[in-house]
């Protein structure tokens, strides 16, 4: 490895970030619109086959994005992938079985402000971002082709759609299919936070490899990942909680999805300015 492909810097990446965000939102708003417009009729094995194909699609798009931020040094797109694949199989092995069916957390998780944010964060939260910190850290971490700062970000965030993707389809099949129009808003939410919260880790990885940091650094960048994970599903469920009028009652799950498209960009243009700060002091110490 070269001590110049470490200290690259990418260019064009918090434009992409902004594209990213308005295709992944255009298309939530395209399959919401279709659906009530045209009012599908489904059988229960195309409803279901229909979902599963939708929980792939955000992970699609954001692969697509992330691959042409690397455009400078590509990343091989078989390691991407395998990444990817990684972080689901870390999810239906491990990360599922340990919340759902271990801790039980649909049980309890939600039964008051205090339980929802600490079983989000200690629970639910560490489960999910050591799993998608270990899909990185155990396999290209020690590759030649993580040459720089960046691919931390880059294969992490690849790690956390793996994630998300398997646990949107678990939410479909469990489900037997879900409604199209909230069911898009909720695959879109999982994907947008779940690779803004691995974006940290991956961001404190980049920095463990090509840093001398002192040991507590990665835990810290596990620990602030769990703590976002932990706050941001509690704020979502108070904010999409059920509105009573006097005409009935109105879920406002796109309050969701704006929560989630903020707070994916404002940690990515946080990650990407503590990423270019880092290069160009490593850069002024040439």
């Amino acid at each position: 490895m070269s001590e110049s492909k470490a200290i690259h810097e990418r260019k064009h990446i918090w434009r992409d970030e902004i594209l990213l965000i308005v295709v992944m939102c255009v298309f939530v708003g395209i399959v919401y619109a279709l659906d009530g417009a045209l009012k599908p009729q489904f059988t229960p094995s195309t409803l279901l086959l229909t979902g599963v194909f939708l929980a792939l699609v955000p992970a699609f798009i954001w692969l697509v994005f992330f691959y042409l931020q690397d455009r400078a040094e590509p990343e091989p797109k078989g390691f991407v992938l395998g990444v990817f694949a990684l972080g689901g199989l870390f999810a239906a092995a491990i990360g599922i079985p340990m919340t759902d069916g271990l801790f039980r957390v649909s049980h309890w998780l939600y039964t008051d402000t205090l339980t929802t944010i600490l079983g989000g964060i200690l629970v639910v939260g560490f489960t999910q971002e050591y799993l998608k910190y270990a899909a990185v850290r155990y396999s290209i971490y020690n590759s030649d082709e993580f040459d720089e700062s960046t691919d931390g970000v880059v294969y992490a965030t690849a790690a956390g759609l793996g994630y998300a993707t398997v646990l949107n389809i678990n939410f479909v099949v469990s489900n037997g299919g879900v409604d199209l129009g909230t069911g898009i808003i909720r695959m879109a939410v999982v994907a947008l936070a779940q690779a803004a919260f691995s974006g940290i880790t991956g961001y404190f990885l980049g920095r463990a490899k090509f840093e001398s940091e002192p040991v507590w650094w990665m835990p810290l960048g596990i620990t602030l990942a769990a703590i976002f994970n932990g706050v941001f599903n509690w704020l979502q469920g108070t904010i999409t909680q059920p509105v009573i009028t006097l005409s009935g009652s109105t879920t406002p799950t796109w309050m969701g999805l704006v929560l989630a498209a903020v707070v994916a960009l404002t940690t990515t243009g946080v990650i990407l300015w503590l990423v270019r700060r880092s290069i160009k002091s490593l850069q002024a110490g040439k």
